[in-house]
């Protein structure tokens, strides 16, 4: 949450939560930015986020069901151009779609992402993406690797989380004479 409070404390800038479960990230960050954007494939768990944000009064957040392969675009489309956006990925064990990557790559309003991720040798791929150089496959400018925190959230286990923080340059505004 440290990473993503500094990473979000400007209240002009956008929240992208890929994975987003119940909405438990957004909602807590929700009071750190504009708008909030919440992308969950299981249907029931947007309804719980949806009724989480009622129940907690935060009136900034919208929440979508589906694919975030496929609705990732659709949720960038709705924030207005030129704006800043973090982003925020929780996938599942195995990462997100080589598609969600590509999309966050080539959307340069994506200055900081933060990527939580519960088995790291499983998203090698998508980090080797997010941070490799521009390519035919993946568009726009590569995030650099900012750092990385282990959360234990199952002790007395071998598993743990990490939270990774990537980093890249906001895009420079042409001057019109």
């Amino acid at each position: 949450a440290e990473v993503s409070t500094q990473s979000t404390g400007d209240k002009e800038t956008y929240l992208l939560d890929v994975c987003c479960g119940t909405g438990t990230i957004g909602l807590i960050l929700s009071q750190h930015v504009k708008h909030v954007y919440g992308i969950e494939i299981v249907e029931g768990a947007v309804e719980d986020a949806r009724g989480n944000a009622a129940r907690n009064g935060v009136e900034n957040v919208t929440f979508l069901a589906g694919n975030a392969k496929k609705i990732t675009g659709k949720a960038v489309r709705m924030i207005p151009a030129n704006s800043r956006i973090v982003a925020i990925v929780d996938p599942p064990r195995s990462g997100v779609h080589p598609d969600v990557v590509a999309c966050l790559r080539r959307t340069d309003m994506i200055t900081e992402l933060v990527y939580v991720s519960c088995d790291v040798t499983q998203v090698s791929d998508n980090m080797v993406a997010l941070c490799g150089p521009t390519s035919n496959r993946y568009l726009g400018d590569p995030f650099e690797f900012v750092s990385a925190v282990s959360v234990d959230m199952f002790p007395h286990t071998r598993k743990f989380e990490v939270v990774m923080h990537f980093r890249r340059d906001p895009p420079q505004q042409s001057v019109s004479e």
